[in-house]
């Protein structure tokens, strides 16, 4: 065959694939607009790790909803009214919605994680994401997350959930900041993580409480994250490097609120070498 042939045949080739393609794609838009919606089909991205939203609390949503989905033509279905619907919920981080050539609406949603837990004692209850969005708590599920509780005084209402307006709430928004980026950095050191059992907020500084033992440990402010490393950094060698001594039955109380020591109250033993950072003492407080 010529090398004209050949390009006559490629060019005939060429012109069957488009003339496919357009009657493909109009046989497709007829059908879609015969076809009715038949059903939903929701994925919940996130379901393994966290169950704040499930397919049947979106469905709900859709039914107290006014979006007509089922028995509508699937080009009828307002797909992006759906995504609105869906993410106007303060635990959906995001959403997708689309209609297919099988009849079903498919939604496609992932949660918000939620990195730190508050419990006011003035009634505040609520979980925070890494976005600073306020979530309101579940009766049936509670997240695997650190607790911060306390005197958390707080200029919004107990039901407020969502965003936090910079303008209105700008003390709020810094504590909550310094409170998770504070958990942050405790849950970067295991050893920390796992003996930390409780954080408090006594209305300035924060108090840590152990898991073992009954001692408090007064940290202090948490505004600069510097300094926050640092004694967090002192506190871990503390407990690793002396923890075999048996010190934490009797202590009531260790404050690391000072620059070069950690005091006790109660008599602690002498820290093995190396417990301590250049120039750090470890005394017990006076009685």
């Amino acid at each position: 065959m010529s090398s004209k042939r050949r390009k006559i045949g490629h060019i005939l080739l060429l012109v069957l694939l488009i003339a496919y393609g357009i009657v493909a794609a109009r046989y497709c838009t007829v059908r879609e607009r015969e076809l009715k919606c038949t059903g939903i089909d929701i994925v919940v991205r996130d379901s393994a790790e966290l169950a704040f939203v499930t397919p049947e609390i979106v469905r709900r949503w859709l039914a107290d909803s006014s979006i007509r989905v089922i028995g509508m033509g699937l080009r009828g279905v307002d797909v992006y009214a759906i995504e609105r619907l869906v993410e106007a919920h303060e635990f959906v981080a995001w959403a997708e919605a689309y209609t297919a050539i099988d009849g079903r609406l498919h939604i496609t949603l992932g949660q918000r994680k939620p990195v730190m837990r508050v419990v006011s004692e003035s009634g505040h209850n609520f979980y925070v994401d890494d976005d600073l969005v306020l979530l309101p708590s579940q009766s049936d599920y509670i997240a695997d997350v650190p607790v911060v509780s306390g005197r958390l005084t707080f200029g919004f209402p107990t039901d407020y959930f969502g965003r936090l307006d910079e303008k209105k709430f700008p003390a709020e928004r810094e504590l909550l900041h310094n409170l998770l980026n504070f958990v942050r950095q405790v849950d970067t050191d295991p050893f920390l993580d796992a003996l930390t059992a409780q954080i408090y907020y006594d209305g300035n500084e924060v108090r840590l409480l152990p898991r073992v033992g009954r001692q408090v440990i007064r940290f202090g402010e948490v505004g600069d994250s510097v300094a926050v490393a640092r004694r967090l950094g002192k506190l871990s060698r503390f407990y690793r490097r002396s923890f075999a001594d048996g010190w934490w039955r009797s202590a009531t109380e260790i404050d690391l609120r000072f620059r070069g020591q950690v005091v006790s109250k109660n008599p602690v033993p002498d820290p093995p070498p190396g417990t301590a950072e250049a120039g750090d003492s470890i005394r017990p407080a006076a009685r």
